[in-house]
Parts: structure tokens; sequence; C-alpha cells
């Protein structure tokens, strides 16, 4: 899940870093990035989640430690 968060935080960078640009074409590019960022943390979660649901005996997803 950590996975997750760190690529929501990207997402969310490049977002913040598209505010900055200067031009039209790099603010799109970087919006697709954040877009993409978001789809694959999404993934990932609904991934994790789905593994959880298969296997209810594990600890619950909040509960669990990523290294």
């Amino acid at each position: 899940m950590r996975e997750a968060e760190k690529l929501q935080e990207l997402a969310a960078w490049y977002r913040e870093f598209a505010e900055r640009a200067g031009n039209p074409a790099i603010w799109e590019s970087r919006m697709r990035m954040a877009e993409d960022l978001e789809r694959e943390a999404d993934r990932l979660e609904r991934e994790y989640l789905g593994r959880w649901r298969e296997h209810p005996r594990s600890q619950p997803p909040h509960n669990r430690a990523f290294a």
C-alpha cells in the first residue's frame, strides 16, 4: 500500500509543478503524468484490497506494515 501512497504524493507534486509551467504543452504533459500516476495508485490499491478480501484472516489493510 505504501507504493500507492508514494504514487499519489508524486501525482500531487506533478499537479503543483504543472501550475508553474509557462507553456500549455508542458502543463498538459505534467497533468497527464499526474493522471497516469493516480490511475496506477488506484490500480495498486484495488489489487491490494482484492488480495485482502481473498484472504480475510490476514490483517486488514490499514493494520498491515510494509517495508
